[in-house]
């Protein structure tokens, strides 16, 4: 094979690793995957369903280029409905997937343009619908700053019917793609957009929260899988069912009609991408075992995940640190939700993280794994850092990724395919050495129903403000109610919040092993927003705690790391945040009481599982509010 088809890694090597990779050789590691038998497949069983489709499905869609043609056609039809603009609504493996694909730019073209969506924040829907009025040359805002209803409908009959919305959903309890269709679905009756029906998708599986809703109203069903099957877990649906073929297809097969230039045989687009994802991949029904052994051993992800398995066991080094260049750091959240939704259970699994001020040694501890991507043709903007932090002891991995150009496929589109593809490799070989179920994310079942009781519930979603657990500063109050409540530190002394929230990650650095931080807003991150916690990181969690940190957004992140927070390694200080109102929604009718209800949910789910979690409210996202978190955080990094 030549090294334009390899994907290698390099920094893994030693006899201890050695012995691992062996090990997997000798078991037979990718043919155990292949028949479902033995270890490696047990621990991809949920409900007594093997959850392995994803071994071979790029491998059984090449071989059926009827499907593939298929896939083009329903993204042939959508164009030709006057469709530009696309709202991908899911959680978790369902959506994670676009986002990666929309930060590395193969999602928006002059001829389409797919929009992620995954939060129920009104927020979020405005700032797609202004998005996609501005690409079209609407006035839309304008008409709702001036008042001028005639126009602001005018404006939204014009956006809806260029517009489709697509609800997936690969669990069985995911119920936000079921709130964005109905808002998406009162829009288009409103507005009596023609042929409104033409508008809405649904993907899931048969008798899941979302076919229950959708069956019922008419809606139009493709399956995930191309097979028509439902083995493949949500966060392992890349690359090869419709949750990645489908928005690729939309952006290939539109940008092809535009051009007017004659199209390649149908499924030929989409079989460009995946035959370079299987040439990167491998992983083959037809090679025999005696290959498969040397493929095991040549396997750059297999011998990553026993490289970190390695690391835990000998050294306690349970956090890799991605160091990706642009564009290719928009794949990082979608590893970090392979990682930590598959392995985070029972104490165990590894951690992923990014971003932040992470390439210096001070900033992160020693208990860190660096992986770096090279990738052909990008210039490595970190070497020198990366030297230095080999020469201060602490392990560099570095994974080469090779770039070949395919005919009308933007340039590392294929490759992508393969990083998709290949990463679940680590994460079975990380489980089977650790013993760890990759199947199913049970942990966030609990919150699940928290959040569905309470947004069901007549009442309100308030905060517990009758706790004596709790303390002010300004506009903010901090709730730390289940720490103290669940035995896990004696009430802090009484003070404002900065003094008790100090006084917790000082009881915190105590009483376990601290080793990392999350800041989780709950709602839409607005820019300014992120800057704030990406100063906060930097100074609370780099430089004075000396650990790294993550920042997430609620509801999003629940179904993507809260597996690992509720149930992974028990070294985590949880500081979510609050706004108690939200903008309301723009157009339609949409309540931003489901996502207080998830705050409270998660809360609770957290504090049910003893992990050690503070809430930080307040009334509304405003510079005020700004002003004040920014005050509380520099406070806090002051007195410690």
């Amino acid at each position: 094979m030549g090294l334009d088809n390899r994907i290698t890694l390099t920094g893994a090597d030693g006899a201890e690793v050695d012995a691992l990779v062996e090990q997997l050789a000798q078991a037979d590691l990718f043919g155990q995957l292949l028949r479902h038998q033995g270890k490696a497949a047990e621990l991809g069983l949920e409900g007594g369903d093997y959850k392995l489709d994803w071994v071979d499905g790029v491998e059984k869609a090449l071989a059926h280029p009827e499907w593939l043609a298929e896939a083009e056609a329903e993204a042939e039809q959508i164009v030709r409905l006057g469709i530009r603009h696309v709202i991908w609504s899911g959680m978790g493996g369902s959506v994670q997937t676009v986002y990666a694909l929309k930060n590395m730019g193969f999602l928006d073209s002059e001829a389409m343009t797919v929009y992620p969506s995954d939060s129920t924040d009104p927020a979020s829907l405005n700032r797609i619908v202004l998005d996609i009025a501005g690409r079209m040359g609407l006035p839309l805002q304008a008409a709702l700053d001036s008042g001028d209803g005639a126009k602001t409908t005018e404006c939204l009959k014009a956006l809806f019917g260029q517009t489709m919305m697509i609800g997936v959903s690969m669990g069985m309890t995911s119920e936000e793609p079921i709130t964005h269709l109905d808002w998406f679905d009162g829009m288009l009756k409103e507005l009596e957009v023609p042929n409104g029906g033409d508008h809405l998708q649904v993907m899931t599986l048969p008798d899941s929260y979302l076919d229950q809703f959708a069956r019922p109203r008419g809606s139009r069903m493709v399956p995930i899988q191309l097979d028509g099957s439902n083995s493949t877990p949500g966060r392992m649906s890349a690359p090869a069912t419709r949750v990645f073929l489908r928005p690729v297809a939309l952006r290939l097969v539109a940008d092809a009609m535009a051009s007017g230039c004659e199209r390649p045989a149908p499924g030929e687009l989409l079989a460009r991408v995946l035959r370079r994802s299987q040439e990167l991949y491998g992983l083959s029904a037809s090679v025999s075992e005696v290959d498969r052994t040397r493929q095991v051993r040549a396997d750059a992800f297999v011998r990553l995940g026993a490289s970190v398995s390695n690391e835990v066991r000998q050294r306690n080094r349970n956090k890799v640190i991605l160091v990706m260049p642009e564009p290719w750091a928009g794949c990082a959240p979608w590893i970090e939700q392979l990682v930590e939704e598959s392995l985070g259970k029972d104490g165990k699994g590894f951690l992923i993280f990014y971003g932040g001020a992470l390439l210096d040694p001070e900033a992160c501890g020693d208990d860190v794994v660096f992986l770096h991507f090279r990738v052909a043709g990008v210039a490595c903007p970190h070497a020198d850092r990366l030297d230095a932090l080999r020469r201060a002891g602490l392990p560099v991995l570095e994974l080469s990724l090779p770039v070949a150009s395919l005919d009308a496929v933007p340039s590392g589109l294929g490759e992508t395919a393969a990083l998709f593809a290949n990463f679940k490799k680590t994460v079975v070989t990380f489980g089977y050495l650790q013993d760890i179920v990759y199947a199913g994310q049970p942990a966030v079942e609990a919150y699940k129903k928290y959040a569905r009781d309470l947004r069901e519930a007549p009442d309100p979603v308030t905060m517990p403000t009758k706790t004596p657990h709790q303390a002010q500063f300004r506009s903010l109050t901090l709730y730390y109610n289940s720490l103290v409540e669940k035995g896990l530190t004696p009430s802090p002394e009484p003070g404002d919040a900065v003094a008790v929230y100090a006084a917790l990650l000082g009881a915190a650095r105590q009483a376990f092993r601290f080793r990392y931080k999350d800041f989780t807003f709950n709602g839409e991150l607005t820019p300014a927003l992120r800057e704030l916690l990406e100063e906060v990181r930097t100074r609370l969690a780099n430089q004075v705690l000396g650990m790294p940190g993550k920042i997430r957004t609620g509801p999003s992140d629940y179904h993507s790391t809260e597996q690992s927070e509720t149930d992974g390694p028990f070294e985590l200080v949880s500081t979510r945040l609050v706004a108690l109102e939200h903008d309301a929604i723009l157009c339609g009718s949409y309540s931003d009481k489901f996502l207080l209800a998830q705050a409270r949910g998660t809360w609770q789910a957290m504090e049910d599982a003893n992990r050690w979690i503070v809430m930080i409210a307040f009334p509304r996202l405003t510079a005020e509010t700004l002003g004040d978190l920014r005050e509380f955080f520099t406070k806090v990094a002051d007195q410690l």
